[in-house]
Formats: C-alpha cells, structure tokens, sequence
C-alpha cells in the first residue's frame, strides 16, 4: 500500500496534481526510481496521460491507480476511465517495486485497444509494452513477455502457462515466469468469480484411440421414456430412476449399474441424458459451421474454444449428428482461479465489485475499495416490475418500450438467452416497433448494432452481449444527435431476467447514465423464471399470499420482497458451491504444482534428473560405459520429461472420471470430497512409483537395443481450449435423495432462515473499513499468503 494513501486519499491525490503542475516527466521519473517516491511516480504518468493522450485524469482514476497497486478490488463506474486507472498502477508496481505487469482484459480486441490507446503515455515514461492475442505467434509471444507492461487476457496468458510445461528445450518456452509480476485484472468480478473455475486445457495429439463405447450408450440413452429418468435443474443434471436402471442393467448385462467397475458406464448414461434433456439449443449453445458452440452465460457471446467436461460435449455432437471433434489426451490443466494465484500479486477492477464483496474476500483475500465517480450518476434506477408468467412479463416489456419509443428515447434490453430476445423481437415487430437484435448468433454485427444504440428512438434487444466492455454513446458513436437523445431522458435500460448475482443486472444499468449522462433503468422479472423454481420462492411466500394467475404487475410487498430475495440466496449458495469446489480441486492443484515444478527445473537446468542412477544404478553405469555420461543424461532427460507428461495425463483422465462418480460414496455414508481426495492422493503415490518403473523400462531399451531405440513419446500437436466445468456432477444428489426427491435445506439453511441474518448482512469488509472483521480469504487460509 502506498504509505499514506488510505488515510488521506485526497491528500494524496492534490500531491499528485501539485508535483505535476511543476515537474516534467523525465524529472519526476527519476525521483520516482531512485527515491521509490509515489507521489512522483503518480505525477509522470498525471503528465504522461496529458502529453500523450491529450487527456487530463480524473481524481478518480489516480485514487483507483493507487488503491489498484494494493491487492484491493476496485468499483470505478462505467465510462470512468478503468484504462487510464491502470497506468498509474502499473508504472508504480514497476519503477518503485521492480514487477512486471500483465493487464489482463475481458478479450482480444480490448487487450489491443488498450494497449495501442496507453502506448504513447507508456512511451513517455520509458516503459516497453506489448500485447498478446489469439493470433500472436511463438516468437512474439516470448518477446512480448520480456516487456514491462504486457496486455492480454487470463486465458492466452494461462495456456501459454500451460503450453510451457509441455517444451523439452528452454527455448521452446515463451514465459519467464509470474512470480515477479503484478497482475491487474479488468472485469475483475467476471474473471475472478463468474470464470474463475473454468479450467484452462492443454491437449496433445497423440496415437490414441477416441471413445468408442459411447454412441451405443448414447442409442439406448434416446430409447429411455419420460419416467426412466429425471432431470434437476440445481444442478444442469439428469439421472435414471429405478425403472432407468432395471432396464440399463437388462440392456448392458449387468446386475448393478452402481457398482464400482460400471462407472464408466453410468457417466456416459449422465451424459448422454444430460445432452438429450438438460442442454438445450439457443440457450446453452448453438450449432455454427458444423460445430457446437457454447454459450457463455454470463457475457451472452459464444465461448470461443470452450468445450462442456467429459464425454458431454461428444454426446451433445452426436445429439445434432455432427462428427465427434478430436480433443486428444489432456496433458495439462488449471482453472483460472488456481492459475491467477501464480501471480506475485493480484489486483482488480470493474464497475460491480461491491456486491461481490464477500467472494473476493471469500475466494482471494482481496478487500473491495469503492471509488467515487468523477461526476456523479444522473440514471433513475426504477422499482423492480414483478409479473405472474413470462408471457404477461414480456407484453409489459413491450408496452414501456413502445411508451419510450414514442417520445425518441434509446432503449436498450437485456434478456436472458437467445430463446428470449429472438421472442421478445417477434413480439416488438408484432407492435410495430422497429429495433435490432444481437445475440450469439449474429455476434459479427456486434460493432455496428452498438453504435447506433444510443440513437434517438434506437431500440435494441440484446443478450448480455451488451453487459461488459461495451460504451453507448447518446446520439450516436459521432454524439451528433446527442441533444435529442438527452432531451428523450437518456439510454433506457431495461432488464427481462432475474440473474443469479446482482452483478449481472447491475452491468446492464451500467450501460446507461454514463459520465454524468440522464439515462434510467428498470428490472422486469416473473414468477416462472428457473431461478425462482430452483431456490423454493413458493416455500418462502405464505400460501395465502402466493398470486393468481395475472397479466397486471404484482405489486403485494411480500411477494416483491420475497422474489428480491431469491437473488441474495442464489448469490449465498453460489458462493458456497465455489468454495465447496475448490475443496475437491485443493488436492489436484497441490499435485500440479509439484508436477510442474519438478518438470520446470529438469528443463531449465535448474535440477537433473537422477531416477537411473538412484534406483537403476548397474544398469545406469553400463548405459553411461557403452554411450558416454552426456548421452544417456541428454536422453534420460527427455525421457523423463515425456514420462512425467504422460503419467499426469494418466492422472487427469482419472480425476475426471472420478468426478462423474465420487457423489455415488454419499450412499455408502462417505463424505465424497474428502473420498475424492483420499483417492486422488492414493493414486498419485502409486504415478510416483509407476514414473519410476517407466524410466526404468526405458532404460532397459537404452542397454539393450541402443540408444536411439528409446523412442520419446511426443504430442503430434498441441492445442489449447476451455472447459465449461460447473462442477455440477460433484453435487448430484445421493441415490436415496434421488429416489424420495427430498432436498436437504440444513446446508444453506441461513439462507432460507428469516430470523437470521440475509447474506447481505453478513459482515464483510469494504472500503470503509469498518464493517466486520477483516478475513483472510480461502485461498490464503490454505496457502499462507497475505490476504
């Protein structure tokens, strides 16, 4: 922390401005270097921004620079200036702490935009930068990371992470490591709590058969009637019902499909039935080109390079009669929260962070620091609208767009999938009222749709593809007809969906109402929403008080009070399930990291290996008598470097099968997570010995037929993709459960209790600093480090 900062912020911030107002840059550059002096640093970049970009910075955007160089999560509203906020960060952390910075951005194109938009202030101050993308090749890749400043995204930055423990030269890796650097995360909320579970992959092509069992289950799964199986909306799964067992069991041959060595059949039962029932197109994915493409739920965009776990992206392809895609053998793996947690240090920002308060306390130990907007918000934030069905919800929906429409204000709508706003538009042409659609499937039309948003009279149905990092200016990208749509009341935002986190919601009304701009928002939901089925809201309205069917808003206090509610305990359970998560994760992270430490130092020189000499030493001494020292050493690097691939690839093929069917060890009375890493542990004591007697079958080879007979396993080629791992097949209720439907309420009871206290009560630390007591975070309970 900047000493002095944060008890005198604005002091600080004057300091700032004065040493600016009468320094030059490369003065107040030097100072900053030599006497580790903040104020100084602050005051170049104050001036760097000026001189290179023609912009002078916000007091807001130097307080959230400083408290970004802590590990704090900053709220800094839309249209703000996140970008400018950065620099001031970033030239601190390296000119006074000696880091490296990766600002690590929502996607590719905000990745380059920010840097080429920063590069002139950058220049200026004598920092180097450099931006990473999708399309950057090895050799700029390994160049751009030796910059000071790097721009890019968590998940180019995680696979080339991923990438480098698979090299077997040092040149061959692009990285220098993240110990060093300082990681500021924008979108922070998005990255950091809504992705951070998605694994990142690595995969290999190698001479491996694909999965050949699976079609013939996927056959019979179609065969299976209404009332052999179920389906659960908590958890995205289905499963069979005693009648669907009895005939999978006559089906297959066998006599309990429960048993330990039918595992593998009962996923690939899950899964095929989860593809037929559960996912469904235009709201989970859609088919382009051929190609199964997943729909994020949180940005509404298609996740590029995603893939559902398992065997259920396969049995979704087959689902449509596509070919089944080559993935290869996993050959390594991180979830993007385990893989932040390689930076030296974290800090983010976003324009939603407080309502997140307890999952970045939770989750990373980072404390919430919110920041005044430079001029203050202007948009009305209208009661919620609460409405029986989505059929009445909808028609409301359309009656205040065409109340807007009439009087030329902006509109912009928010709706929950691509089934939704493909029927809101149906409805809208229907009254006659001329607007734009953009969702996943015409994503490419993003660019245009937006700019013409905030036109007088504009009037368009989005995803929550319009949510983050999207600016809508009134009037037009050019603000030529900015007056008339001012006079209108501004950009509407109008939200048709209850999201699990506030956050969701929030990023919409954020669209609206920037910088000081008129603008208004309202939020339409109805009692049907998934949402509301999932979390009981019928067991928490009195009877006597639950509506009747009804096209007119229902405005009864209970009700709207208690549907309000069902987010705060969607947000409460969606924090626990994450932590719940990582307590079957811990163990395979902890094996990770001492995998891919023992590889890295082999490869770089750092330690050798020495599995033949210590447990093979005669047949290590005539290998060294027939070859040379330097030879078998060469080869027995090499060798042991695919060995170690090949072994935790081993490794992550049976976690993931583990997953599928540790929430069967409930039944036995087990506690499944800690089964899971009980079993995971076990089989990473018995890798250690098989890596060794693999090694020492190679050498064997080596003596007996010659060196160059001791092939090494190589991938053909890798690629890299993402998984869209919920988790949800570690939550699967228990066969008991299954077969009586009881729900077991005790677990989150405090959610559902009204004499205790709502999750927005629970204490939690924010920017105030007074509010509860200050916790450590999870990760660092586990990890020791600073929270």
């Amino acid at each position: 922390m900047i000493k002095g900062f944060e008890k005198k912020p604005a002091e600080f911030v004057s300091q700032v401005k004065a040493a600016a107002d009468g320094g030059d840059i490369a003065g107040l550059v030097e100072k900053a270097r030599t006497g580790n002096d903040a104020v100084s640093a602050f005051a170049a970049v104050f001036l760097a921004v000026e001189q290179g970009l023609g912009l002078t910075p916000f007091d807001s955007q130097v307080t959230a620079g400083a408290f970004l160089e802590d590990e704090n999560a900053v709220e800094l509203a839309t249209g703000e200036g996140k970008t400018i906020a950065a620099v001031f960060a970033a030239f601190y952390s390296v000119v006074c702490k000696g880091e490296h910075v990766h600002v690590l951005t929502f996607n590719d194109y905000l990745a380059n935009r920010d840097r080429e938009w920063m590069k002139p202030a950058y220049d200026l101050l004598g920092l180097s930068t450099a931006c990473i993308t999708g399309k950057s090749s090895h050799d700029e890749r390994k160049a751009a990371y030796r910059a000071d400043v790097v721009y890019t995204t968590v998940r180019e930055s995680g696979f080339d992470f991923l990438r480098d423990f698979l090299v077997f030269s040092p040149d061959d890796a692009v990285g220098r490591g993240l110990s060093d650097t300082h990681a500021i995360v924008d979108e922070a909320d998005s990255l950091l709590i809504d992705e951070a579970r998605i694994p990142l992959i690595a995969a290999g092509v190698m001479d491996v058969e694909s999965d050949g069992e699976l079609p013939e289950v996927f056959e019979f799964a179609k065969t299976l009637a209404e009332g052999d199986y179920e389906t659960d909306e908590g958890t995205n799964s289905a499963y069979l019902t005693h009648d669907g067992e009895e005939k999978a069991e006559k089906h297959f041959g066998i006599e309990n499909i429960y048993d330990e060595e039918n595992n593998g059949l009962l996923a690939r039962l899950n899964d095929s039935l989860s593809a037929l029932h559960v996912l469904t197109e235009d709201k989970d994915y859609i088919v382009c080109d051929g190609q199964i493409c997943i729909i994020d739920t949180f940005t509404g965009r298609t996740a590029e390079n995603r893939c559902f776990p398992g065997l259920l992206q396969s049995a979704v392809e087959l689902k449509h009669g596509l070919n089944v895609s080559e993935r290869g053998v996993i050959m390594g793996s991180i979830p993007i929260q385990f893989f932040l947690r390689q930076y030296g240090r974290v800090s983010g920002m976003t324009g939603t962070a407080v309502s997140a308060a307890d999952e970045f306390d939770e989750l990373y130990g980072l404390v919430v620091k919110h920041v005044e907007p430079n001029t203050p918000s202007q948009r009305k934030d209208l009661p919620m609208a609460v409405y029986y069905d989505e059929d009445s919800k909808l028609a409301a929906v359309v009656r205040e767009v065409k109340a807007a429409h009439e009087k030329d204000q902006p509109v912009l709508i928010g709706t929950a999938d691509i089934a939704q706003s493909e029927k809101l538009s149906a409805l809208l042409n229907e009254a006659g009222i001329a607007h734009n659609v953009l969702n996943a499937k015409n994503d490419e039309a993003e660019a245009e749709i937006v700019k013409s948003a905030g036109m007088p009279g504009a009037v368009t149905v989005s995803t929550n593809m319009a949510g983050r990092g999207v600016d809508i200016k009134l009037g037009g990208a050019d603000e030529k007809r900015r007056d008339e749509a001012v006079k209108a009341g501004g950009l509407y935002a109008i939200g048709t969906f209850l999201a699990e986190s506030a956050r969701i919601n929030d990023q919409l009304r954020g669209r609206a109402a920037r910088q000081g701009d008129p603008g208004q928002s309202r939020l339409f939901v109805s009692l049907d929403e998934k949402i509301m089925t999932i979390h009981h809201l019928k067991r928490l309205i009195p009877s006597h008080k639950y509506p009747e069917q009804t096209a007119d808003e229902i405005t009864d206090k209970t009700v709207v009070k208690e549907v309000a509610r069902i987010q705060k305990i969607s947000q409460g359970k969606t924090l626990d399930e994450r932590v719940r998560l990582l307590k079957f994760t811990m163990i395979g992270e902890k094996h990770r990291d001492l995998i891919f430490s023992t590889r890295r130092k082999y490869i770089t020189g750092e330690k050798k290996p020495t599995i033949w000499q210590d447990n093979f030493p005669l047949l290590y001494g005539e290998a060294v008598s027939k070859y040379g020292e330097e030879a078998v050493e060469a080869r027995q690097l090499e060798y042991a470097a695919a060995m170690i691939n090949t072994r935790w690839s081993g490794y992550l093929e049976f976690a993931a099968w583990l997953r599928e069917s540790i929430h069967l060890a409930a039944i036995g009375g087990e506690n499944p997570a800690e089964e899971y890493n009980i079993r995971c542990e076990s089989f990473y004591e018995v890798m250690s010995d098989d890596l060794i007697s693999d090694m020492g079958k190679g050498l064997e080879i080596l003596v007996n037929d010659g060196i160059d007979a001791l092939k090494v396993p190589k991938p053909k080629r890798i690629y890299t993709y993402l998984l869209e791992d919920t988790g949800d097949e570690l939550e699967r209720r228990s066969l008991a459960e299954a077969l009586s439907g009881d729900i077991d309420y005790d677990e989150y009871g405090e959610y559902y209790d009204e004499y205790r206290p709502s999750y927005e009560e629970k204490p939690r630390k924010t920017d105030d600093g007074q509010s509860g007591k200050e916790k450590k975070g999870f990760f660092a309970k586990l990890f020791g480090k600073k929270g």
